[in-house]
């Protein structure tokens, strides 16, 4: 009788399927961990780029007017002046501003920005100021002044007198005729540029309540000034234009905090300048730096520069080191020369991680200022 031998069949038994499951869910663990982690500092690199791109772009953005500011504008008769206005394409009813290369509001609260107003003209010629020859008997009546040179339709002049507001108007016609060749005329109503017909824009009928006598002065500002506000506005820079288009750009995102102050040369000693020697005024080194506006044209004669602090932050909140707690990203706030600078206007502010960019601008326009 011969035997069968039948072969003994062979596969996994229930423990070895068990094991190799433990093992392929320990190397997936091992596996999305590591992506995990390297998606973490992808992004964490990834975010500071950002920061730095977006801060390092606002701040140059703010330096490039502010190196402009006072064109135009640097007399001492001018600086600090309120300055009744009119815009039709605005709000249409009388507003004033300050007449300052650079205005500084500084935030309601330590976590609030501050904001920052830049002005400057850009006249062709850089002119000395035209003196009124004759008192004006209305607040809307020509300027007769004692040269025209450098006026022409289209302008925007500040008329200025010590001891009065300032006014804006817009040229409407400089006549050659005889008998008018020292009028500048600002009316309301359209007016001739070249062969086009333009409707006057910054005029008010019957004008803005101040008439000048021959103590008063012309300043030609050119047909295209410059005054932009710059401010935070939902973690962004942005710059609202007060003339020309009357629009808000946005200048950067992710811009969180904006802080300025003025550089004088006021004598003060505040402990936030390190000076060589004794702190004199009028020397031509800055003393002290603040944010508090001066309060006559002398005083605006001392501020030499203008400091500024942008703060950008990471686009995407790091997550916490424990699942469910609290965030330990950025554990103090970011500081520049002028202190910290409290960035908890956002109560997730620990989650993200903050550049600080800071410079300081000479404000060359008032450094060559006009007596």
């Amino acid at each position: 009788m011969r035997l069968l031998l039948v072969k003994q069949q062979v596969g996994f038994g229930i423990v070895e399927m068990m094991v190799a499951i433990v093992i392929a869910l320990v190397s997936s663990l091992v596996i999305f961990e590591t992506f995990a982690v390297s998606e973490g500092i992808k992004r964490t690199s990834t975010s500071g780029s950002d920061a730095q791109q977006n801060g390092s772009a606002a701040l140059y953005m703010i330096e490039r007017e502010a190196r402009m500011a006072g064109y135009g504008i640097n007399n001492q008769l001018l600086l600090g002046c309120t300055v009744r206005y009119y815009d039709k394409n605005g709000t249409g009813v009388p507003a004033t501003l300050t007449l300052a290369p650079v205005v500084i509001t500084p935030g309601a609260t330590p976590a609030d920005s501050d904001r920052v107003t830049l002005m400057f003209g850009d006249s062709d010629l850089f002119a000395n100021p035209a003196r009124l020859i004759q008192n004006m008997p209305s607040p809307s009546a020509t300027y007769k002044v004692d040269n025209r040179f450098g006026f022409s339709e289209g302008d925007l002049v500040i008329a200025a007198e010590s001891g009065l507001d300032c006014t804006l108007a817009e040229v409407t016609n400089v006549p050659g005729t005889t008998g008018q060749s020292d009028n500048v005329i600002h009316n309301p109503g359209n007016y001739q540029v070249g062969k086009d017909t333009v409707s006057s824009r910054y005029n008010r009928p019957g004008g803005l309540g101040v008439s000048y006598t021959t103590n008063g002065r012309l300043f030609n500002l050119g047909k295209a000034p410059t005054q932009d506000e710059y401010r935070i506005e939902a973690n962004r820079l942005v710059a609202e234009h007060h003339f020309g288009n009357l629009a808000t750009d946005i200048v950067g995102e992710q811009i969180v905090q904006l802080k300025a102050q003025y550089g004088k040369d006021d004598g003060v000693n505040n402990g936030t300048v390190t000076n060589v020697g004794a702190f004199t005024a009028n020397d031509g080194l800055v003393d002290s730096y603040s944010n508090v506006a001066p309060a006559t044209p002398a005083a605006w004669r001392q501020v030499m520069s203008l400091r500024l602090g942008v703060v950008a932050r990471s686009a995407t909140p790091e997550k916490p080191a424990v699942a469910g707690g609290a965030c330990d990203t950025t554990t103090s706030f970011p500081t520049w020369s002028g202190g910290q600078i409290d960035v908890s206007a956002d109560a997730n502010w620990r989650c993200y991680r903050y550049r600080v960019f800071e410079t300081i601008v000479p404000l060359r326009n008032l450094l060559w200022m006009q007596s």
